[in-house]
Formats: C-alpha cells, structure tokens, sequence
C-alpha cells in the first residue's frame, strides 16, 4: 500500500443491506462518503439519513453508511426510510474502530471523505446532524476540483537561475532524493544515480565543467549528478534504451517536490560529461546536473537572464504537441 501524508483507509469487507460482501475496494478509482451512525430508525440517524439521500445525485451515488445494525436491520431502515445510499453492518465496530469513530466503546457519529486512492482527505468526528450532509457536500466539491485542476508546484516550477548561496539541509535533498527513487522504471530496474556534490572542494570540481551560459549555478550549495548505465536499464526493441527514460521520469519527480518545498531545481545540459566521470570516477551516461538551492538571488543575473527570470513562461500551444485521435 502507498505512503501518504494522510491516513489511509482500513482494508475490509462488512455485508450490506442484501447481505452481500462489501469490499474497502469498492471505494477505490472515486471519491466517497463514509458516515457512521449509531443505530437503524433512531431520529438523528433517520435525518442524517434522508439528508444524505437527498444529495445523492451531488455525492454521484458515492455515500456509504455504516452501523453496528445487523443485515436485517439496515435492510428493514433503507426500505422503510426511502434511502439511496448504501449501508453495511458493523456489528462488533471493527471497522469503526479502525477509522477512529469509537471512543470508549461508544460509536461516534463521524464521517469520512475518501479519495480514489484510499485516503482519507477530510473528517467529522462527533458530527451534528443538522445541515452536515450539506457541509460535507461543499467539502466533497472542493476537494475534486482542487484535485482536478493542474498541480500548482508544476505550474510554478520554472528553469529559475536566481539561486541563492544558502545552505540547503542534507534532509531536504534527501527527500528530494527519496521523491526521484519513486519513479516507475522498466521491470522495476529503478536505473537512476545520483550523485550529490555540496562540499565547496567538489562544487568547484564541477564549476570546472560547465559551459559559460550555466555561471549562475556556481551560486548553487548543492549540485546532484544524473547518471546511468545501459546495463542498468531495460535494452528493448528499436534502440530503446529504457534507463534514458526512467532516469527522466525520476528527474521529474524531483523537480515537482522540490517546488512544493520552496526550493530551486535546475536541471542544465551545458557541462563536459567526459570531464565530469573522469573527477568523480563515473561510469556510463551523465544525463543531466541539477543545481539546487533558495530562489531570490537575482542581482548576480546578466541582463538577459534576469529578463526571462521575470518574464512570462513560454509554452508551445497543447495543439502543436498533443493529438486526440
């Protein structure tokens, strides 16, 4: 299962109002409610039960109530209130207990929003019925179209050059490190290398090779080397060299985790890739040097740079690189 800053839902299968197996990966691939309720036709669980039904349509069916009530019981509520949404039963509050809506072996009346990937991106604990289903709703709404809208760290990434000489902790460029080895790779050969260089006898090694246009990253802390092999990677039909790709992927990775930590990463192709395995005794294919570090250096720009710095982003038109077909 995947790691992830907010908590993941609990694996398990309850019976529903037909007595039918209802699995936790039901909830996967779409956003969801789940609610639980004290206890069947009692008037606070009847209200809730009705306002949520009532907003079914808006919810797209994706509402899931859950009891300590047995099969027949949940069965007899729906039918009896008119209900839309689905109901299981929790008899022994196993699953409640696992997502947190018991306290003292007492169910608490709570509700869950769960993404597509089993996360649970919002919660009520000890809801008030009255005006929640409308509550969560706005929620829900909120939470899809923020997901749907383009990422906002990629949207801000840009090539910025204006980097300051402030330390960047050995953690963060950890992290970034740990973000890039996530990538997905051919067979999983995972061919990517890096190589971080940020002591100031080494950064200057690298200085050494780099072409002149590329003289704001000698400002950098930390410079990582991008390399692979062949034989690290997939060999496939065609010429297809699978370790260029992965390792690009990984790359990009990278550079969208270091915007969302505030931080400038700068992959450049103006360096001497010979002269670079030849100091730090590399062997294969330098596929890019990174410079990372804090943007807001901008004084040390020549004239031309500190333009583009500013300046609009420009982008080929979607038409002139994609077709629907």
């Amino acid at each position: 299962m995947i790691q992830s800053r907010f908590k993941l839902i609990p694996q398990f299968t309850l019976k529903d109002e037909e007595g039918k197996d209802f699995s936790w990966t039901n909830l996967l691939g779409r956003y969801t409610v789940v609610y639980f309720y004290p206890k069947a036709n009692t008037p606070g669980c009847t209200l809730e039960g009705i306002d949520f039904t009532r907003l079914i349509h808006e919810f797209n069916g994706n509402v899931i109530g859950i009891s300590p009530d047995d099969c027949k019981a949940i069965s007899n509520f729906k039918s009896k209130k008119g209900l839309k949404v689905k109901l299981l039963s929790d008899p022994e509050r196993t699953v409640a207990k696992q997502f947190g809506a018991v306290k003292e072996e007492r169910l608490i009346r709570s509700t869950f929003i769960v993404d597509p990937w089993g996360r649970i991106r919002r919660e009520w604990i000890k809801v008030s019925v009255n005006g929640h289903a409308e509550e969560v709703l706005k929620e829900y709404k909120r939470i899809i179209e923020e997901d749907q809208a383009l990422n906002d760290n990629i949207l801000v990434r840009r090539a910025f050059r204006g980097i300051r000489p402030d330390p960047v902790e050995d953690e963060k460029i950890e992290t970034l490190l740990k973000a890039a080895h996530l990538a997905p790779s051919c067979m999983n050969k995972q061919p990517w290398r890096f190589l971080v260089v940020r002591t100031k006898e080494n950064l200057d090694k690298l200085h050494s090779t780099l072409s002149g246009g590329n003289y704001w990253m000698k400002q950098a802390p930390v410079m990582i080397v991008v390399y692979t092999d062949d034989e690290l990677g997939c060999q496939l039909s065609d010429r297809r060299n699978y370790s260029l790709f992965d390792t690009g992927t990984a790359v990009g990775l990278l550079l969208a985790q270091a915007t969302q930590m505030g931080l400038v990463a700068h992959p450049v192709a103006g360096y001497d890739p010979v002269k670079i395995k030849e100091i730090f005794g590399l062997n294969g294919i330098i596929i890019t040097v990174i410079a990372v570090g804090y943007w807001g250096n901008l004084d040390m720009l020549n004239e031309k740079h500190a333009t583009i710095e500013l300046g609009d982003r420009i982008r080929k038109t979607l038409e002139e690189v994609a077709k629907f077909i």
